[in-house]
């Protein structure tokens, strides 16, 4: 098992300095898939605007960074 940082930048920046074991990257990223969507229910259920911009950054234990996801990039709106 690798461990992983997954580190939110948003209104608050929060680093992940313990980290998490995950088998892969493709694990490491769904869990920074699910949080992201997580974040953005939070902001839609208390009426507080989402800036798409926003992200989730995963890195290794050197501070490498291995992926990223924008919040842009975690939903779809259709009007």
């Amino acid at each position: 098992m690798e461990r992983y940082h997954i580190n939110l930048f948003n209104d608050a920046d929060i680093l992940d300095e313990e980290g998490q074991e995950f088998v892969d990257l493709a694990a490491a990223h769904a869990e920074a898939m699910r949080s992201a969507r997580e974040v953005i229910a939070d902001h839609v259920m208390n009426g507080r605007p989402i800036d798409l911009r926003h992200r989730m950054e995963i890195t290794d234990n050197a501070g490498k960074l291995l992926d990223m996801i924008r919040f842009g990039d975690a939903i779809s709106i259709v009007s």
